[in-house]
């Protein structure tokens, strides 16, 4: 593409993700016009992480849902050095990247796998219940399968409800990570484009 003052970006070659004055702009939250981080919460959320680079950004696109405020604070607690430990030994591996908390939408089937003992084809059904995108079986029907599986391998009750309260801020809407990460690196590129042509790029946000 070309603008008017003559500058050209070669989309090819274009890595806005590495750009210093980019991520400057998206860890302060001044992305008001960017595509999907420029909702209020959005933004707050990038100022309080203070985290302009990509990865966290992806976790960012999708951990910024309806019924997820919790996840979200203890995120940010984890984020700046609280100590943490996975809700059960069984989840320190399959929540590594995310601090111990689930993010994506294939941490919910990750998480039915290694603590319920669910198949995959049973994890992939959950994972489209929560999306409800599949009628076919209820919540509750699955929440007794999690709760007999996850007994069967040693999970006590109190830790049951709350790995199944986390995957339950997933209840109609979640991002699995490659839509999150597609989200997120057009979100850099608008991003970009403010920090380095904000006349222009406002210029066109408004029109």
């Amino acid at each position: 593409a070309a603008g008017r003052n003559g500058t050209e970006i070669n989309e090819n070659l274009w890595v806005p993700e590495d750009d210093p004055k980019t991520r400057s702009l998206v860890a302060r939250g001044l992305t008001m016009g960017c595509f999907y981080i420029e909702s209020p919460a959005m933004r707050l959320l990038q100022e309080k992480s203070q985290k302009g680079d990509f990865e966290h950004l992806v976790i960012h696109s999708s951990i910024i849902r309806p019924a997820a405020n919790d996840v979200i604070r203890e995120y940010l607690h984890r984020l700046h050095g609280r100590s943490w430990k996975p809700l059960h030994p069984l989840l320190t591996d399959v929540l590594s990247q995310t601090y111990g908390l689930m993010v994506y939408q294939e941490d919910v089937s990750r998480v039915a796998v290694c603590v319920a003992g669910f198949s995959h084809a049973e994890a992939d059904g959950l994972r489209k219940v929560m999306s409800r995108k599949d009628k076919t079986r209820r919540l509750a029907d699955y929440y007794e399968q999690f709760l007999a599986g996850a007994g069967k391998r040693g999970v006590g009750r109190a830790d049951i409800e709350k790995i199944w309260a986390m995957i339950m801020s997933f209840n109609g809407y979640s991002f699995c990570k490659p839509h999150s990460a597609s989200y997120a690196r057009v979100s850099y590129q608008a991003a970009y484009l403010k920090a380095h042509f904000p006349a222009e790029f406002m210029a066109a946000v408004i029109s």
